[in-house]
C-alpha cells in the first residue's frame, strides 16, 4: 500500500511509559512543541515511513469503529485544523490515548510521533500516529571509538514501530464521521498470513479501528479452524489423516469458487461429527453462509501436505499425491506403544 507523493508537515514527539507495578498509568512526558528537524532528518522519517507503507504483508486498510469526540480520529481531525502551537498543544491527547490503552505491563513503552500532511495526487491531508520502541545499540564517535546508547528508534533495519494513518477523500464540505477517511496500520508483527499478529492494543484499544472481514482473511479462517477441529476430535487416526486430506482437496482441487461449512461436512464427515464440526465452526463466528474462495493468504501452507513425526522426521508432498499414494495407520509397536505405518504406493526414486 505504497503512500504516494508524500510530504511531512508538522512533526510532534512525547513518549509512553510502561505501567507501573500496580498497574496505574505512568502520565507520559509532552515534547515542548512541534519536532525541528533539518532537511536530511525530514528526509530520513519520511523514507522510514514510505518504506513501512511499501510491505503490503505488513500493513492493511482497516475500518474505523469509534469515531465520535474525543476518538483519535476526531481528535486528528480537529488537529489538522489548528495552527502550529495549537497541533503540538493538541497532539498531546495521542499520548494520553495510548498511554491508557496499553492496559498490561507487557506492553512496552515507547516514543509517540504524531505528524501530518499530504499524500497522493492530487494530495489529500493526512494525519498519523506512530508508535517507535526504543532500543540499543553503538554510535561512532569523531575519534573512531563506539558510545553505547539505549535510547535508539526508527533504524532501518530495527522495524520496532507501529503506524496509524488516517487519510481524507479532500471532500468538502467536511463530511460526518467516519466518512471521508481511510485508516491504514503497519504493524511490522503482522504478515499476510497472520493479520492477527496485528498489536490488538495499537490498532483497535488505541486507534478505534477493526481488521476488516474479507474473503483471503475468511478462507484463512475457515482452513485454520477446521484443522484445530480435525486435530482436537477424537477420531482413529487414519480417519484424521483422511480429514486433513479431505481439507486440502476441498480447498486447492475443488473447482468451486466458493466454500461453505455445511458442504464441506457433507462430504467428508458422517453425521455425528458433521454436527459437532458445524458446532465447532459457529461457536468460533465463521459465518453460515458460502464464502468466496479467495486462496491469497493459504496458498503457500497448501502447497505440500505434511506428517511430522519423533526426531524431526518428515514426510511431506503435494496433497493430491499424498491422497492418491499415501496410506497412514496407527498400529501397536513394542511394549504397547504405538506406532504409524507409512505404505506409499511407489518405489524410491532418490535420496540425499
Amino acid at each position: 500500500m505504497p503512500l504516494d507523493n508524500l510530504t511531512i508537515n508538522r512533526v510532534c514527539l512525547h513518549e509512553v511509559y510502561q505501567r507501573a507495578d500496580g498497574g496505574a498509568v505512568v502520565p507520559p512526558t509532552y515534547g515542548a512543541g512541534l519536532l525541528v528537524l533539518d532537511d536530511r532528518a525530514l528526509q530520513a522519517f519520511r523514507s522510514r515511513v514510505s518504506a513501512a507503507f511499501q510491505s503490503s504483508s505488513q500493513c492493511m486498510e482497516m475500518s474505523v469503529r469509534v469515531h465520535g469526540q474525543g476518538s483519535v480520529l476526531a481528535n486528528g481531525v480537529d488537529a489538522l485544523a489548528t495552527n502550529n502551537d495549537r497541533f503540538a498543544q493538541h497532539s498531546r491527547l495521542f499520548a494520553d490515548a495510548l498511554a491508557s490503552a496499553q492496559t498490561s505491563r507487557q506492553m512496552p513503552g515507547g516514543l509517540v510521533v504524531v505528524f501530518d500532511g499530504t499524500v497522493g495526487n492530487p494530495a489529500a491531508p493526512f494525519f498519523a500516529v506512530m508508535k517507535a520502541e526504543l532500543h540499543e545499540g553503538f554510535v561512532k564517535t569523531n575519534d573512531l571509538q563506539a558510545q553505547f546508547v539505549s535510547d535508539l528508534f526508527l533504524s532501518p533495519k530495527t522495524k520496532l514501530y507501529k503506524i496509524g494513518i488516517f487519510v481524507s477523500d479532500g471532500a468538502h464540505p467536511r463530511p460526518a464521521l467516519p466518512e471521508g477517511w481511510s485508516a491504514i496500520v503497519y504493524d511490522s508483527a503482522m504478515t499476510a498470513s497472520q493479520r492477527d499478529n496485528a498489536a490488538t492494543y495499537f490498532y483497535s484499544g488505541f486507534l478505534g479501528l477493526d481488521i476488516p472481514v474479507n474473503a483471503a482473511q475468511q478462507v484463512r479462517k475457515f482452513f485454520e479452524e477446521t484443522k484445530a477441529f480435525i486435530r482436537a476430535a477424537e477420531l482413529a487416526e487414519e480417519r484424521r489423516v483422511d480429514l486433513y486430506n479431505g481439507l486440502y482437496v476441498y480447498l486447492k482441487l475443488d473447482q468451486g469458487n466458493t466454500i461453505q461449512t455445511s458442504r464441506f461436512a457433507e462430504t467428508y464427515m458422517d453425521e455425528d461429527l458433521a454436527e459437532d464440526y458445524l458446532t465447532h465452526m459457529r461457536r468460533v463466528r465463521f459465518p453460515v453462509a458460502a464464502v468466496a474462495k479467495d486462496l491469497s493468504e493459504v496458498a503457500g501452507s497448501l502447497r505440500l501436505r505434511k506428517f511430522k513425526f519423533a526426531r524431526s522426521i518428515t514426510l511431506s508432498g503435494p496433497p493430491d499425491a499424498v491422497r492418491d499414494l499415501v496410506t497412514v495407520q496407527a498400529i501397536e509397536g513394542e511394549q504397547g506403544a504405538t506406532w504409524t505405518q507409512v505404505t506409499i504406493r511407489g518405489r524410491i526414486e532418490a535420496q540425499e
